[in-house]
């Protein structure tokens, strides 16, 4: 519980400080997929011109688009960094994610900016498709991509912890209890039986579990072989 309490403060940390740093850097990072975008449009046919002063203005057919301030809708490569960060995963295999995850949230970015001028000019459907599936995708992807490259080592943080008990004999600490009693402790006296019996009682939750996994209780077997030497 600890170590995700850890990963999750990290995260909501690096997020908050990163998107700070993203306020700024950002338009930057908006002014390069302008760019890219727009010689990318120019093969496509499309020669738009683009005005970059306070405002990113990409002209097209005596119209513009205002990019001003899009960058706060670009800001999913943060979340993806401070996942990355904020993991339990060595420098190496984090350096990697990064190299790997941010290419392809450029490439998302790019798509979904291209493809607005073959929509609104000529009414693609696939390009609308593209639009519409950036927008209902854009806070899963960084998500999606983090799990993807790291869920090796990030699956066992999350993954529940199989309660360990003291056995009653020999106090020996077991996450699996039961089969521990069944293979070590089958010649039993009466003294232990009542141990077992009286042990088995504190945590009724054994009970259900071992219905679940073995279809009878041992419990109740317990419960028996203790009447039985009384």
């Amino acid at each position: 519980m600890k170590d995700k309490i850890y990963f999750i403060g990290k995260f909501l940390i690096l997020s908050f400080f990163l998107f700070l740093v993203w306020i700024v850097v950002g338009r930057y990072y908006l002014i390069l997929l302008s760019y890219i975008s727009q010689f990318i449009l120019s093969l496509m046919g499309y020669n738009v011109s683009i005005v970059i002063n306070e405002n990113i203005i990409f002209s097209y057919l005596g119209s513009e688009i205002n990019l001003t301030h899009a960058e706060l809708t670009n800001f999913n490569i943060i979340p993806f960094i401070a996942l990355v960060l904020a993991s339990p995963i060595t420098w190496f295999k984090q350096q990697r994610s990064l190299m790997i995850g941010i290419p392809i949230i450029f490439v998302f970015h790019l798509l979904n900016l291209i493809a607005h001028f073959p929509y609104y000019y000529e009414g693609n459907m696939i390009a609308g498709f593209i639009i519409n599936f950036s927008s209902i995708t854009r806070l899963i992807i960084p998500f999606l991509l983090w799990f993807a490259l790291t869920y090796d080592s990030i699956l066992p943080l999350f993954r529940m912890k199989k309660k360990e008990y003291i056995c009653p004999i020999c106090s020996e600490k077991k996450t699996g209890i039961i089969d521990h009693i069944n293979k070590n402790h089958k010649n039993l006296n009466a003294e232990q039986k009542k141990k077992i019996h009286l042990w088995y009682k504190k945590h009724p939750e054994l009970i259900q579990s071992d219905q679940n996994n073995n279809g009878h209780s041992f419990y109740l077997y317990m419960r028996n072989l203790f009447d039985k030497s009384r």
